[in-house]
């Protein structure tokens, strides 16, 4: 595994005598499973949720032996992952039998570590529960204008990390939004999504990245800090809150996490001596299209934008035998990567990207393959920046996670004793990239707690012009890891 998964960048090395001085005891160290080796894959994206806990009045200095470091209390292992070997440089005979001894062990590694737990699409309640999720949660989290980008494997993440700090209603709350009847059941859900979306071989990449960041004037439950290293590989961390030394240090560590996609041009959070926590979940994700676009076919034609606006952009063009959908309302095809999919939902004229996510189960309806069609998928796919912030509170308040935000009926008490401890603030920022060669995409999430016509229905041929505004989801098997529309580019 790479080293910023068992340690925190430069300015989050503490010393061993600082970490001794911050939990009495030393550091809690929490041995994981072996992640599963990577297969390759369509994009890069980045996902980082951030969950920001206030108390009211803490105050305090914080000048104290935290200012400029940030002390890691937990900090989970990560084994090293099987790496894809690289085929011989000279085609000798003997090489190639070297090859091939190290792809079966390469596989055998892969295959022992996906045996450890069951598989997601062996785990219909899981699997149900969280095309649930995420079903509901894009169509809240989508709506609006403008180009929007939202990752719901993020915002679970910090979700169960959020089940696991609170009680009472206020837990169950979370509980029934993620569709797990106890924490017990959570913890399960969530060792088989990391077993299932977590891969690593060298090619492509899916890395997933928890930790919480506690307020040093502030005493925490240290259980609750062991189970959040041990079920959801979450480091702990103690920062003076309300400095720059404690949000430079939040910022480095979302860098590493998405590899300087998030984080890296600045602060991703301002916290206030009032903030008690913050929790932070990433996501990113890394890979190549199956078959590259061809850059010598790239060329300028004209996006129209939602507000008719018409920009020239660079298209990238091929034509591909595959499977196509075509619904009332919109078309959609699939772009093959090397480990998953992206899937582009071009609506019909008059139809709005948002009309057809007000549907909750628009994103189900995508993988009915009695409904697919298969012919030529004549495509267009115009190369594309985006970026978005959205504010999740209304999410959640959707989701039924109501609470949190309530200082008079938030439940804390499994983290700390202090008491009001309410949700202030809930956003995801996101960015996707899009070229021949494939899909670079980012997200974070932040929540802050304050103590043309279309063809013939007969037609075989779908064509897939993305000239005006349109919906993508990148995809693992069946966990949809991020969802967006362009609306302009």
């Amino acid at each position: 595994m790479m080293d910023h998964y068992k340690r925190a960048n430069d300015a989050l090395h503490p010393t061993p005598e600082a970490v001794e001085r911050a939990v009495g005891s030393g550091t809690l160290r929490k041995k994981r499973k072996p992640m599963k080796a990577l297969v390759p894959a369509v994009a890069a994206a980045v996902a980082v949720a951030l969950l920001i806990t206030g108390i009211p009045g803490t105050g305090g200095n914080n000048s104290g032996p935290l200012a400029g470091r940030a002390y890691a209390i937990a900090l989970p292992t990560y084994p090293d992952l099987p790496q894809y070997p690289a085929e011989p440089a000279f085609a000798t005979e003997a090489a190639w039998e070297r090859y091939q001894e190290e792809y079966d062990a390469y596989w055998n590694a892969w295959r022992d570590y996906r045996d450890e737990v069951p598989a997601l699409y062996k785990t219909p309640e899981l699997e149900e529960a969280l095309a649930a999720f995420t079903g509901e949660s894009t169509a809240l989290a989508l709506a609006g204008e403008d180009n929007r980008i939202y990752s719901p494997v993020s915002l679970w993440f910090a979700l169960a990390m959020l089940a696991e700090t609170t009680g009472g209603e206020t837990r169950q709350q979370v509980l029934d939004a993620l569709g797990a009847s106890d924490l017990e059941q959570l913890r399960d859900w969530a060792d088989i999504l990391w077993h299932t979306l977590y891969q690593d071989d060298g090619t492509a990449t899916t890395l997933l990245g928890n930790s919480i960041w506690l307020n040093e004037n502030v005493t925490f439950h240290q259980d609750v800090l062991e189970n959040l290293a041990e079920h959801y590989y979450a480091s702990s961390y103690q920062v003076p809150m309300g400095t720059d030394e404690a949000d430079q240090a939040l910022a480095d560590w979302v860098a590493e996490q998405t590899k300087g996609l998030i984080g890296s041009d600045g602060k991703v959070l301002e916290t206030t001596t009032d903030t008690l926590n913050v929790l932070a979940s990433t996501l990113y994700y890394q890979a190549g299209w199956s078959d590259e676009f061809n850059d010598r076919l790239t060329e300028e034609d004209i996006f129209t934008a939602a507000d008719g606006t018409e920009t020239q952009v660079d298209f990238m063009h091929t034509t591909r035998d595959a499977t196509f959908l075509r619904q009332d309302g919109y078309q959609a095809a699939s772009l093959g990567t090397k480990g998953g999919t992206m899937t582009f939902v071009l609506p019909d004229e008059g139809v709005s990207p948002a009309d057809l996510l007000a549907d909750p189960d628009f994103l189900t309806q995508l993988t009915q393959s009695e409904n697919e069609i298969y012919g030529e998928v004549q495509w267009s796919v115009p190369k594309f920046d985006v970026d978005s912030t959205l504010n999740l509170k209304p999410t959640l308040e959707g989701l039924g996670i109501t609470n949190v935000f309530d200082a008079d009926a938030s439940d804390f008490t499994p983290l700390t004793d202090i008491e009001p401890v309410w949700l202030d603030q809930a956003k995801q920022i996101a960015r996707v990239k899009v070229d021949e060669k494939g899909v670079e995409a980012a997200a974070v999430t932040l929540m802050a707690d304050n103590a043309g016509a279309a063809p013939p229905e007969d037609s075989k041929i779908c064509v897939m012009d993305l000239d005006r505004p349109f919906l993508f989801i990148i995809r693992d098997g069946s966990a949809i890891l991020f969802v967006g529309v362009v609306e302009q580019v």
